[in-house]
């Protein structure tokens, strides 16, 4: 029968299997009827209504911050000369508020997911203390019960990157790299480029799922079905260039991360599109000149996040 596996790493580096085949067997595993916000991302809607409507109309939607509450089992009885005191002081130690400032490689605790058909990942962070009131000492029953309440800043479950690359070997030339959404949120991709003239793919999508096209964009109504971007000439002195979709960086930079907006050929002409949720594999045009004399290269990275930590492929 399959199941789903659920580990916990610690910000402090540990592993915690905590559901499934090897949970329990570092000490700690996932209570039943304990678990809180761990499958859909959370969303919230904005609604009006005309004085002559019938009901309502949604005019806004948002993913808003993802909160959890998971209660664990803690006891040193599964762990061969464990010490309830040393599991559940190592076990609250993998939960901080917030990424070690003194640490520079520091990352939040994660929530990993594993089925037969992915493996998701949430980063997470304590936002109040855990809930834990014994009632009676832990250390004599060599066990507890902590109710910890986690926050997922990015609300998402996420994959490993999809990239997908294209190169030519001369100072020019142009072809196609693909583009590939499976899962069920917009992706806002990113392009990774080398020295050189580019012209990279903006395009409006249309149809249904699993059967994208560049076509008209229901949100515009503009065809922008062959939409490109003119980039600025990028040469040895910026090293190479980044385009980011992601609205919280920096959408186009150089090699330092200086930013190049203000250095776009077409003035007002910028990225618009991001990738929609079940876009099949396709490809898009790119070219480049100017090239130096050994080739240009460019990556398209295609994050994945899914609102569930299982399906909806």
């Amino acid at each position: 029968m399959a199941s789903m596996t659920i580990n916990i790493h610690g910000t402090d580096g540990s592993f915690w299997p905590v559901h499934g085949e090897d949970a329990g067997t570092e000490g700690v595993d996932l209570g039943v009827d304990q678990v809180k916000g761990l499958f859909d991302s959370p969303v919230r809607t904005s609604w009006v209504a005309a004085n002559a409507e019938s009901g309502g109309t949604m005019k806004g939607m948002w993913n808003d911050w993802r909160d959890l509450a998971l209660g664990f089992h803690v006891s040193a009885d599964r762990v061969s000369g464990g010490d309830q005191e040393d599991i559940d002081s190592r076990f609250r130690q993998a939960f901080d508020y917030r990424v070690d400032q003194w640490d520079h490689d520091a990352k939040l605790a994660c929530i990993e997911v594993v089925s037969e058909n992915s493996t998701r990942f949430l980063d997470v962070q304590l936002y109040e203390q855990p809930d834990f009131d014994p009632g009676i000492d832990p250390l004599v029953v060599e066990y507890s019960n902590p109710i910890i309440p986690l926050r997922a800043g990015q609300p998402h479950y996420y994959e490993d990157d999809y990239v997908t690359k294209w190169s030519t070997g001369s100072s020019s030339g142009s072809g196609e790299i693909e583009v590939w959404n499976p899962t069920d949120q917009p992706m806002r991709h990113k392009w990774i480029g080398t020295r050189g003239d580019w012209i990279l793919p903006d395009v409006s999508w249309e149809g249904p799922p699993n059967k994208r096209r560049p076509g008209v964009s229901k949100l515009s109504g503009r065809n922008d079905a062959h939409r490109s971007i003119v980039m600025p000439s990028i040469g040895a002195l910026e090293g190479g260039f980044t385009v980011d979709l992601d609205p919280m960086k920096l959408m186009v930079r150089d090699a330092a991360n200086t930013n190049l907006l203000g250095r776009m050929p077409v003035p007002g002409r910028f990225f618009e599109y991001v990738i929609p949720p079940k876009t099949q594999k396709q490809t898009l045009r790119v070219s480049v000149t100017n090239a130096p004399a050994g080739g240009a290269m460019i990556q398209l990275v295609q994050p994945r996040r899914w609102s569930r930590p299982i399906g909806m492929q």
